[in-house]
């Protein structure tokens, strides 16, 4: 490695207060050495100690003007022969030593310690030991010091008259040509972000040093330039020692501020973050297996059995399934979601949702369900929390063996241990070749078909009751959980009438269907930019649905509706488990860093804030930044309310929005108007009466949903300006209940049932069951057909009003 890199990531700033220029050039003069005091008028300086002697300078072959070849030849000859080595030894290597030295403890002190890695945080990569390395002395030039330059530049700024000029008109565009070049030099850029000096600061910081060299330059140092004619990385090694120097004097509070918001930034061990689970010792057990294996079901034994137990599921279905078996087994069970929170009298256990998981709570044992989610774009973040910062006495977490590896490796960064527990699968799964050669004709009662939009799930739906006679119901993620648990019961309820189910990858986990045969409509989903083939654990975690144990289908099947997708699905299902992979785990600072963060950049803008802390913040090679492409569209819209604090912009950021639908967008921006004006919310919605008859109206509803399921979540944040929470979980069940009457309507239009039932009068009410529920349903719903956000007098919200959504 050569000596200008050496130094540059070797150097060692300290403020000293009482040093001098002249104190610092007189040192220079008599001795040739950067003395261990600062070299300018300012309390600031570099401190090196060197064993043998410390020649600033760079690995650059001396070229003297007017020296022949033979003459360097004899040079290095004479050397070998004073250090007592033959013709055709090797040269002569010198042993250099740097001994950082500490800082004072003052509050005037000021340290940069640049490494051979990014700045990332200086005080854990400072060295107190020697480092040492090898540096070949027949390559280094003899160059002034830097302390040499800053006295030639004070006598010039002097002006004394009798020196002459040291760059003639010639010499003088020549340097500055190369000066300029390393200016441009994106090498040079890298290198000076480990001194602290970021790209912002870059552009200045560079052309201050070349107009510094252009007044200072030293005949030594104008001769070595001269002896290149175009720019190369010999120049720039040449340059760099004086340039990580001269940032150092001229920009320190620059350089401090950068170097704050580094250490701000420094996300490398996020175990840290999470104090209380870190004074205890944790035992971490693994249940690895696929679908239908038994491993969460373990895990929840353990945590039914436990004096205080937490389960964390990936989704509220699932949260929901956990609360309502415990009760019914007669252990007390909470449920806590982002949108509601049911408190049982005298409950020892909490079912959760992940993202609600508390890391100040103690508790026996906490189950962890699906961990291989700790990898994933959009949540991993979750998981990872959950992981590593529940203080729990034993934590079980549930998935496939993907993330073997990669939770050994967190376990370990925390200092704990891991048991792992492999399981099988019950019932055997066979892909079935045949297909269905004749398209949704062939579908049987107990399939369940597979599809990757909301439109060819109900285009599907459609078909197979019309082709096969066959009643179908639907599940896909933007149903509310509550309706997917009733059209799941309608599937598995043998006397109910439908026998066919078609459904997103949202059946992958969350329900216990009575499934006998898995139909992939496709193999390829949309994800956001273009169709993306679905991933190997994403295969098996779906098929795995088919043939639950306990289910009345003893042997599960699968197969694809295109044939020549059959080997994407064969290779999926031959692939073991331990060939899978889960990498990196998903991270996203906790708000305490971003607020951290904050008080060392200028500004309110979260969006930008939160840019810039991704771009600087420093990661360990075990984690990657989480996407947060709703987190960032919220937050621009939020640049429109400055009277809501850094807190309250990052909770409402945090919503759980889907940003494609404008209509959400908007009510949460209405939402966020009124808080921040002082307002009350109030979540005052007239509720549609009209039962769907078609999958858009449907969606109408979903909307809906959707809406007063964010008023609820905000409502658990913000409990005093959200009030009137009991009759928005009142609104919210009707509207579920309308959703629920409009799926089993569109199963009945399709089949051309005359008791299809519709408020536009164009179907025959001739049953009076129906009839009589419809009635029923009609004197508890308000008969308005718009939602209207209810304001107090006077509150302006803009041209797009949420009244203005008919549904």
């Amino acid at each position: 490695m050569l000596l200008s890199r050496r130094f540059a990531r070797l150097i060692t700033v300290v403020l000293r207060p009482g040093s001098t220029l002249e104190s610092t050039a007189a040192a220079a003069d008599r001795s040739g050495r950067l003395p261990g005091s600062v070299f300018s008028s300012e309390p600031l300086g570099v401190l090196c100690s060197v064993e043998r002697g410390f020649r600033t300078s760079v690995a650059t072959q001396r070229k003297a003007s007017g020296e022949t070849k033979e003459r360097n030849k004899q040079k290095k000859k004479d050397v070998k022969k004073r250090d007592g080595k033959g013709e055709g030894s090797h040269k002569r290597k010198q042993r250099w030593t740097y001994s950082p030295i500490e800082p004072p403890k003052d509050k005037d002190s000021f340290d940069v310690f640049a490494t051979s890695e990014s700045p990332s945080h200086p005080e854990q990569r400072r060295r107190k030991r020697k480092v040492h390395f090898d540096v070949d002395a027949d390559s280094l030039p003899q160059l002034p010091h830097f302390s040499a330059l800053i006295a030639s530049e004070a006598v010039k700024l002097r002006g004394d008259k009798g020196l002459a000029p040291v760059l003639d008109n010639d010499s003088k565009l020549h340097i500055n040509g190369l000066m300029k070049e390393f200016c441009k030099s994106g090498s040079a850029s890298d290198k000076s972000l480990e001194l602290y000096v970021n790209a912002e600061l870059w552009p200045q910081a560079s052309s201050r040093f070349r107009r510094f060299i252009l007044r200072s330059i030293t005949p030594e140092v104008r001769d070595h330039l001269l002896a290149h004619p175009r720019y190369s990385s010999r120049v720039e090694k040449l340059l760099f020692p004086y340039f990580a120097q001269f940032v150092v004097h001229e920009f320190s509070p620059e350089i401090q501020a950068y170097r704050a918001i580094v250490g701000s930034a420094d996300l490398r061990r996020p175990h840290e973050w999470y104090k209380v689970s870190r004074s205890i010792q944790r035992k971490i057990i693994y249940h690895a297996g696929p679908t239908n294996s038994g491993k969460t079901y373990n895990a929840l034994q353990a945590f039914k059995s436990a004096e205080i137990g937490l389960y964390c599921g990936p989704l509220r279905l699932l949260a929901m399934e956990v609360y309502d078996s415990s009760n019914l087994d007669g252990v007390r069970c909470n449920l806590v979601t982002g949108q509601e929170n049911r408190q049982v009298p005298e409950a020892t256990h909490t079912s959760c949702t992940v993202e609600m998981v508390s890391c100040s709570k103690r508790v026996d044992v906490c189950v962890i369900d699906e961990i291989q989610l700790l990898g994933d774009e959009g949540r991993g973040q979750s998981w990872t929390r959950a992981l590593q910062g529940v203080p729990a006495n034993e934590i079980h977490i549930c998935g496939d063996a993907s993330a073997v590896p990669l939770v050994r490796q967190l376990c370990r960064q925390m200092g704990e241990s891991l048991e792992l527990k492999h399981y099988k699968r019950f019932t055997p799964l066979t892909v079935d070749h045949e297909g269905l050669p004749n398209g949704y004709k062939d579908v049987r009662p107990g399939d369940c078909i597979v599809a990757f939009s909301r439109r060819d799930i109900f285009d599907i739906k459609r078909i197979v009751e019309e082709e096969s006679g066959l009643k179908t119901c639907v599940v896909y993620g933007a149903l509310p959980p509550e309706t997917r648990r009733q059209q799941a019961r309608l599937f598995n309820d043998p006397d109910s009438g439908y026998d066919v189910l078609v459904a997103s990858d949202a059946v992958g986990m969350g329900l216990n269907l009575n499934i006998r045969r898995v139909v992939f409509h496709t193999m390829f989903k949309f994800e956001g930019i273009s169709m993306q083939q679905i991933t190997s654990s994403q295969i098996k975690q779906i098929a795995g649905r088919a043939g639950r144990r306990n289910s009345i289908y003893p042997e599960g099947f699968v197969t694809c509706f295109e044939l020549e997708h059959l080997p994407i699905l064969q290779e999926a299902l031959d692939l073991p488990q331990s060939a899978m992979s889960t990498p990196e785990a998903g991270l996203f600072p906790e708000f305490e860093q971003i607020e951290m963060f904050a008080s060392k950049v200028p500004g309110d803008d979260m969006c930008k804030l939160l840019q810039q802390l991704m771009a600087e913040a420093k990661l360990d090679g075990i984690f990657f930044f989480c996407k947060q492409e709703s987190l960032m569209t919220i937050a621009k819209l939020l640049q429109k309310l400055p009277e809501l604090s850094l807190r309250e912009r990052f909770t409402f950021a945090l919503a759980p929005v889907n940003v494609r639908d404008p209509r959400v967008l908007s009510a949460l921006l209405e939402f966020a108007t009124v808080y921040a004006r002082g307002y009350p919310v109030c979540c005052k919605l007239d509720i549609p009466t009209k039962i769907p008859t078609t999958d858009d109206e449907l969606k109408h509803l979903e909307t809906l949903h959707q809406v007063v399921a964010l008023w609820l979540w905000l409502s658990m944040r913000f409990e005093e300006q959200f009030p009137g929470r009991e009759s928005a979980e009142v609104v919210l069940a009707k509207i579920i209940r309308v959703m629920d009457l409009g799926l089993e309507n569109l199963s009945r239009i399709n089949e051309g049932d005359s008791e299809a039932f519709s408020f536009g009068g164009k179907a025959d009410l001739s049953d009076l069951t129906h009839k009589a529920a419809i009635a029923q349903l009609l004197t508890e719903l308000p008969m308005q057909k718009h939602v209207k956000m209810k304001l107090p007098l006077g509150v302006t919200m803009g041209r797009r009003r949420l009244e203005h959504f008919a549904l």
